[in-house]
């Protein structure tokens, strides 16, 4: 239930940012803010402060108030999925722990995810605080960095639910601890290397990269467009620029997909024995498939908002089955490396 709702807030949040909704709300009340204002004098505050930002002053000056109670309720919305699923994690936490079906030492996982859900909405104030003093645009780096946080959390919380589901620990112990490893590897590749691509989704959204072309596979007429990494002082300086973080973006697809083909035949070969991953594989291939393709219709169609969101749903998923996959293998090798480790015979550790 947790993850579900973390997937959701991630998608959300997408939404929240496609529909300029973001910096509605000029407060962070963590308990009070979970009510939206009631009353006329209240809305009418609300709308007050609103009026005092940037975004308002330079690009929504004509917004009516029921126009601003549309976006606001938007990132309302947003924050409360975050309050649901953190309470989520901490009100069943007390009550196992009340109840002796969790100690207090087996209860730390939960609670580091519960610092987590903490430091996650700090992150959130502090990049919605950066649109509020001086341009109507949050910082492209607090938004993807609050991105990440949320994936890690999704990560998390989705490994722990794994933990508790998994019910193939014994099986595929046919493999050896090469092809073991090899599994193991690149399932660990295709998840950094999907973790690493929507990061770049993260400042291409930021940056409002997606807009700089709408022609795919050419951008300005070339395969390399000019200007790439040529935006900043250094140039790695210029991977966070639009015109070269929405190039990586675009191929770096096709490096998870290479990835994602290498997984699917090393599993096919390696785990005969798991139906469980040669599902998830196949289902990896078919999202990243409709991830690529989401992603050029984006392009082509001048980054249209269900598009877009679809695009950012799709990669959520992708995210998903890659910490599937990572959790599968990384239990099945660990498990056949115990196995094959040899261990010192009590009659040698006598005799040293």
């Amino acid at each position: 239930m947790v993850a579900v709702l973390v997937a959701t807030m991630v998608v959300v949040g997408g939404y929240v940012r496609l529909s300029r909704a973001g910096l509605s709300i000029t407060e962070w009340d963590v308990v009070t803010g979970v009510i939206p204002p009631i009353g006329d004098v209240a809305w009418e505050q609300s709308f007050a402060d609103y009026q005092q930002t940037p975004e308002y002053q330079l690009i929504n000056r004509s917004m009516t108030l029921a126009e601003y109670q549309r976006i606001f309720y938007i990132e309302w919305a947003h924050r409360l999925i975050a309050r649901i699923a953190g309470l989520l994690v901490v009100l069943p936490l007390f009550w196992f722990l009340w109840k002796g079906r969790l100690s207090w030492r087996s209860s730390l996982r939960y609670w580091a995810i519960t610092i987590l859900f903490g430091v996650q909405g700090i992150l959130g104030w502090i990049m919605v605080s950066s649109g509020l003093r001086d341009r109507p645009a949050v910082s492209h780096f607090r938004l993807t960095v609050h991105l990440l946080t949320a994936l890690l959390l999704l990560g998390i919380v989705l490994w722990f639910a794994l933990d508790r589901m998994d019910t193939e620990r014994a099986a595929d112990r046919c493999a050896g601890p090469t092809l073991r490893s090899r599994s193991h590897t690149l399932a660990w590749a295709l998840l950094g290397a999907v973790v690493v691509q929507i990061a770049f989704g993260g400042l291409v959204a930021g940056l409002k990269a997606g807009h700089v072309s709408n022609t795919w596979p050419l951008m300005f007429g070339r395969l390399v467009p000019p200007g790439l990494l040529a935006g900043g002082d250094e140039w790695w300086l210029s991977l966070f620029e639009p015109i070269s973080s929405h190039w990586i973006h675009r191929w770096l697809a096709f490096v998870v997909a290479a990835i994602g083909v290498a997984v699917f035949v090393v599993v096919r070969r390696d785990h005969p024995g798991s139906d469980a991953l040669r599902i998830m594989t196949s289902l990896m291939l078919i999202f990243i498939g409709l991830q690529i393709t989401m992603g050029v219709l984006v392009v082509l169609m001048n980054v249209q908002k269900w598009m877009a969101l679809t695009h950012q749903g799709i990669g959520v998923g992708v995210f998903c089955i890659s910490v599937g996959i990572a959790h599968r293998v990384h239990s099945r090798w660990g498990h056949d490396a115990a196995l094959v480790t040899p261990q010192p015979s009590r009659h040698g550790e006598n005799a040293r």
